[in-house]
C-alpha cells in the first residue's frame, strides 16, 4: 500500500520545508525536540544527513519520497488488520514523525491490532510531548491525523443509468412518425424483435412513453377502421349499383 497525494500533503504541512535558503535550496538544521536531537534538511529527512549538507528542492522531493517508503513498509508490516486508504496515510504520517520503534512499541498499535479503531484513533491524543513538553504543533499534528484517520474513504462515482426521460422522448417520437404515416394513408410500422422489446422496456418506465404509445395504438387502430368504412363503402355502393341496373 502506499501513502496518498492527501497522506503525503499533511506530512509537508506539518514539517516544513527547513531550513530553506534565499535561492530555494535547503540547509540541514538541528533537531533540538528529538531525542536524542538529530540532523534533520527538507521536508523532515533524517537518513544520512550531516551538518553543513545543502540540498536542492529536487534532492529535498526525492529524499521525501525515499524516506516515505520505508515507512510505508514498516505500517505495513506492523499493522495486522484491515486499512483504509486514510488510515493508512495517517499511521505513515505519525511513523514519520515519531518513529518506526514508537509505533511498534505503541498502545495505539495493539488497539489497533485488536480491531479497536477508535481506540487506536484516541491515542494519537496523547503523542503531543516532546521532551516532557506538550507543544501546539504537535498537538495540531496529531488532531489531524486523528481526524484522517477516522475520515471514511469516499466511494468513487458511479456512472450514471440511462435516463428514463429521455428513452420516453425517442418513443414518443417513434410514435408521432408513425402517427404521420398512418394520417398519410400507410400503415404503421411495428419493429421487430429485438428492437421492439428493447422500445417496450422504455416504454414502460416512463409515463410519456406510455402515453406515447397510447397515441399509437389509437392511430393504428384509426388507421385500421378507415380501412374498414373504405370497404363496407365500396361494397354498399357495388350492392346499389347492381340493383339500380337489374
Amino acid at each position: 500500500m502506499k501513502i496518498s497525494k492527501a497522506g503525503i500533503d499533511l506530512i509537508r504541512e506539518f514539517e516544513g520545508y527547513h531550513e530553506e535558503l534565499p535561492d530555494g535550496r535547503c540547509r540541514a538544521y538541528l533537531d533540538t525536540l528529538a531525542s536524542p536531537p538529530i540532523w534533520t534538511i527538507g521536508w523532515g529527512c533524517t537518513e544520512g544527513v550531516k551538518k553543513g549538507m545543502i540540498w536542492s528542492r529536487e534532492e529535498a522531493e526525492a529524499a521525501l519520497m525515499r524516506e516515505l517508503s520505508r515507512f510505508e513498509a514498516a505500517v505495513t508490516r506492523l499493522v495486522t488488520v484491515e486499512l483504509n486508504q486514510n488510515q493508512f496515510d495517517a499511521l505513515v504520517s505519525f511513523a514519520y514523525n515519531c518513529g518506526e520503534g514508537a509505533l511498534a512499541k505503541s498502545t495505539l498499535l495493539k488497539k489497533l491490532n485488536k480491531g479497536n479503531y477508535q481506540g487506536a484513533a484516541n491515542e494519537l491524543d496523547r503523542w503531543v510531548y516532546a521532551g516532557g513538553k506538550k507543544y501546539t504543533g504537535l498537538v495540531r499534528r496529531r488532531a489531524a491525523e486523528k481526524a484522517l484517520f477516522l475520515k471514511p474513504v469516499e466511494k468513487p462515482d458511479e456512472p450514471e443509468a440511462p435516463k428514463v426521460a429521455e428513452q420516453g422522448a425517442n418513443i414518443q417520437a417513434t410514435a408521432a412518425a408513425g402517427g404521420a404515416a398512418a394520417g398519410g394513408g400507410a400503415s404503421l410500422a411495428i419493429p421487430s424483435p429485438p428492437e421492439a422489446v428493447t422500445e417496450t422496456v422504455g416504454v414502460l418506465t416512463s409515463w410519456q412513453g406510455l402515453i406515447a404509445t397510447g397515441q399509437a395504438i389509437l392511430l393504428f387502430a384509426r388507421e385500421q377502421w378507415i380501412a374498414v368504412a373504405i370497404t363496407i363503402g365500396v361494397i354498399a355502393g357495388l350492392t346499389l349499383w347492381s340493383r339500380r341496373r337489374a
